[in-house]
């Protein structure tokens, strides 16, 4: 239960609102003329509607920052990724318990929050027994902290400890949000062009032709690091020419899991397709077990057979961008960077390159790839021409004349 605030125009005198159920099931929405009207009656009441309908706080309202932050972490404990979770319990070790433990979370104020996201990215992380000085935490530190801080507030209501939560919207107060032309200039700092590609390329098949099947798919494919390394060759279609792609490694936790927003299949190029196939052929002189299988599931295996570290893909990819001459550091992103880059400055349409990418969605491509990259194709409108040219060919021809009074028409 908390304030909500009406959009357009209809209820100028009472724009906010509260909306809660009955026990019979009637739903009820009184307005208010302020916020705070809003938040007072929510405090006034919301003990006796949860009474009315049964339920007993699982916490007392008057539970600190400390206390409750170890029941909200059990309770989404297994509902949230593994990543999401370890981050929320280390922004609340290192920053929540120390500096807000002992504050009762309904006492907690915005002006308050916001002070202490200020000092958090001023004073930072410092290490007493190493004697290392806190150092500034850079914006997407101090975004963590704040979407842990929002996500624990946002709990409180539901668990009826607050009306509202004061730690909304203060992402974009304190700017932790990167621009879009922020984010769009990181990304084409990372992005490699046509020619030093091709140059990338022909340089891993001649110095490293070991590491020249796995650059290429990066580069072809745009795969994030751990759906490369979990690739098995059953994943791998040669008449549909698509690559399946199922699984994930995270590193962090090391342990393997679905892609990020979820499984998809993948085109392949002709060229991928064909240094795959005489990739995947040395596999078939491989023994096989009794069932037929072969004895090594991954498609890119290590020495030992086992699935490949993804350290040492970042090894080989900045070796070889060393010897390729690059003159710059290069990371496995880079090449999904320069994927999506390619594909859309080739004119190709942001929602395949969503689905080739595995994007959350098509936004998320517009966003990074979608503006400010130079095109390839400068004919693009030529396709317009098409049917106009053939209109033309049946003799229809407009003139631009100065037109005529109708009297003058008529007596002509």
């Amino acid at each position: 239960m908390q304030a909500r605030k009406r959009t357009g125009t209809r209820h100028r005198a009472k724009p906010w609102y509260v909306q809660y159920r009955e026990p019979d099931g009637t739903q009820k929405s009184p307005g208010f003329a302020t916020k705070a009207a809003a938040d007072a009656w929510i405090r006034e009441n919301a003990p006796r509607i949860h009474a009315r309908k049964g339920l007993v706080p699982l916490l007392p309202s008057s539970s600190t920052v400390d206390a409750y932050a170890v029941h909200w972490l059990a309770a989404i404990e297994g509902s949230v990724k593994p990543r999401t979770y370890a981050s929320y319990a280390s922004q609340v070790r290192l920053y929540l318990r120390p500096r807000l433990g002992l504050r009762p979370v309904a006492e907690l104020t915005r002006p308050e929050l916001r002070a202490f996201l200020v000092e958090c990215r001023r004073q930072g992380v410092g290490d007493a027994a190493r004697r290392r000085p806190p150092q500034r935490l850079k914006a997407g530190s101090v975004y963590a902290i704040f979407a842990t801080l929002r996500a624990l507030l946002n709990a409180a209501i539901e668990d009826g400890l607050r009306a509202d939560n004061p730690a909304a919207r203060l992402g974009k107060v304190l700017n932790l949000h990167p621009s879009k032309a922020a984010r769009l200039a990181a990304v084409r700092a990372r992005v490699l062009d046509r020619e030093q590609t091709q140059t990338l390329l022909e340089w891993t098949r001649t110095a490293e032709p070991a590491w020249y099947p796995l650059v290429l798919l990066l580069v072809r494919t745009g795969l994030r690091l751990g759906e490369v390394l979990m690739l098995e060759l059953r994943d791998y279609n040669p008449t549909a020419r698509v690559l399946r792609i199922e699984r994930a490694w995270d590193p962090k936790h090391k342990q393997a899991g679905t892609p990020k927003h979820g499984a998809r299949t993948v085109d392949v190029s002709p060229q991928l397709a064909t240094i795959l196939e005489l990739h995947l052929a040395a596999f078939e002189k491989v023994v096989r077990l009794a069932d037929g299988q072969p004895v090594v599931q991954w498609m890119f295996p290590s020495e030992a057979q086992t699935m490949l570290d993804g350290r040492n893909v970042r090894r080989a990819l900045a070796r070889l961008a060393d010897g390729a001459g690059l003159g710059r550091r290069l990371k496995p992103h880079d090449l999904r960077h320069t994927f999506g880059s390619q594909l859309i400055a080739a004119g190709k349409s942001p929602v395949y390159v969503q689905r080739q990418m595995g994007h959350a969605s098509v936004q998320t491509t517009v966003d990074l790839y979608g503006s400010g990259l130079p095109l390839e194709d400068h004919r693009g409108v030529d396709v317009l021409d098409a049917r106009a040219t053939a209109a033309d060919a049946g003799g229809g021809t407009m003139v631009a004349r100065t037109p005529t009074s109708t009297r003058r028409r008529r007596r002509a």
